[in-house]
């Protein structure tokens, strides 16, 4: 059953891609909405078609797809197929140009793209940042996108809770920062938390997991609510799985924290150094 109107049913899934498989990687994530056909919205992970640790432009060219190619069809399809939402990553290729990008599909197609705003470490050196950040209206609410790094920047989770959103759905692909982290600790999953927290949203971050090219990634996808605490997960750090939970979004419309805070209206960019 699907959540009452209003609220959405959310669900993040975590795949182990498989490097520069993409028809079977694509195959992967229809299955996985097929899969959870009663959410209203499901969040798949950073570059979910292609696998991430690219090696040259030639490996990130056979990767890359426009936004209205094959990835965009399946998905699409089984969007109108399940009544879903799709929130998934992918290497868009732009004419000349490559972006680490996301699609939002609906059951009447797709809605649009966005394009990661803070680019990391060898992204630079294969793709070109975004510079919009789009939101979208939905039967259950008003969704923002982020991917990955970008949710280590706030003022970009402040301009969406400006702006509306009240839901971040965050397709990521977290690895460590350090290697000597304490068992467990993922600071993506902070960062969430911090994200959701502050700007008083909810945040459905679907990372992927497995090691690719000697990088292991972290998996522990997580659906945060607008006071930071998990709905559902972490998930494990390995494995592909699957997380859902029913998320009221009024609550993330309302942003008094007392009588006397609020989480936007207390700010004060006056005094800051932007």
């Amino acid at each position: 059953m699907r959540s009452p109107a209003g609220d959405a049913r959310v669900t993040v899934v975590q795949t182990v891609p498989e490097f520069g498989a993409v028809e079977a990687n694509r195959e992967t994530t229809v299955a996985a909405v097929r899969e959870h056909a009663d959410s209203d919205l499901v969040v798949l992970p950073e570059l979910a078609t292609s696998g991430y640790v690219f090696e040259s432009h030639e490996e990130v060219a056979a990767a890359a797809e426009p936004a209205d190619g094959p990835t965009a069809q399946a998905w699409a399809d089984v969007a109108a197929e399940t009544d879903t939402w799709v929130v998934g990553g992918f290497p868009e290729e732009d004419g000349e140009t490559r972006y680490n990008s996301s699609l939002i599909v609906s059951p009447e197609g797709v809605e649009g793209t966005y394009r990661k705003t803070h680019l990391w470490n060898e992204e630079k050196r294969w793709f070109e940042p975004g510079d919009d950040v789009p939101a979208f209206e939905t039967p259950f609410g008003r969704l923002g996108v982020q991917i990955c790094n970008d949710i280590w920047f706030p003022e970009l989770t402040v301009t969406q809770a400006r702006d509306g959103v009240d839901i971040v759905a965050l397709p990521t692909n977290w690895v460590p920062e350090v290697s000597d982290r304490p068992a467990g600790w993922t600071m993506g999953v902070h960062q969430s938390v911090a994200a959701a927290n502050a700007n008083r949203v909810f945040v459905a971050a679907a990372d992927r997991a497995g090691t690719e090219r000697g990088v292991t990634f972290e998996g522990q996808s997580v659906i945060l609510g607008p006071d930071g605490v998990p709905l559902a997960g972490p998930l494990p750090d390995s494995g592909s799985h699957a997380a859902t939970a029913d998320c009221d979004l009024s609550r993330a419309r309302e942003k008094a924290l007392t009588e006397r805070d609020d989480a936007l209206g207390d700010r004060r960019p006056d005094v800051y150094d932007t």
